[in-house]
């Protein structure tokens, strides 16, 4: 069985064009990384941050970035338990789970020396709810070292978009727009 993987392996890696082949793979480490989300309510604002469940990222040689996110909905975890109670049942969490964006950016190259950034925007689709919608996420991407990368961006999505009913406090909704803000750290590799 093992053989037979790794042959299939080798098959798929040899038919790659030489410029896939050269791509570099990235795992992003699930322990330094967070999903944090902010909702403003009249009185005050409220975040929640989870740590990605999955994450993958390929750097191509001519500069393409794929990013591939997801989290558990059930992990936001805002310190007040009530509050995650209430956004676990406005955000239907047992129908729907995950939360996960892949997306593009282009024009990514590593820095001749270490540390460097890059800024980048990455288009593509955002599924939360049920729902899949286009995305633009700025980002700034730091190359930490060769082995390492650090994705930091932020970006807005309307909750009525996603047919989700806006929570409610002292009678009065959250507002529709809810910030995302990725940190990711990828590693090389793994």
């Amino acid at each position: 069985m093992i053989a037979r993987r790794l042959v299939l392996s080798a098959a798929l890696l040899f038919a790659l064009p030489a410029a896939a082949q050269n791509a570099k793979m990235y795992s992003v480490k699930k322990d330094a990384s967070s999903l944090t989300y902010k909702l403003i309510h009249k009185m005050h604002t409220v975040s929640g941050k989870a740590p990605p469940s999955e994450g993958k990222a390929v750097l191509k040689p001519d500069g393409t970035l794929q990013v591939a996110v997801r989290a558990q909905v059930k992990d936001f975890d805002s310190q007040n338990s009530n509050r995650d109670t209430h956004m676990l049942e406005v955000t239907e969490a047992a129908k729907y789970p995950l939360v996960e964006v892949k997306a593009v950016g282009t024009g990514v190259k590593p820095p001749a020396t270490f540390p460097g950034s890059v800024p980048v925007t990455l288009k593509g689709k955002l599924t939360f709810h049920g729902v899949t919608k286009d995305v633009e996420i700025p980002m700034t991407v730091k190359f930490d070292s060769a082995k390492q990368v650090t994705a930091d961006g932020s970006f807005k999505i309307s909750l009525e978009g996603y047919n989700i009913e806006r929570p409610t406090l002292l009678l009065v909704k959250v507002e529709d727009e809810l910030v995302l803000e990725p940190h990711l750290v990828f590693t090389e590799g793994t």
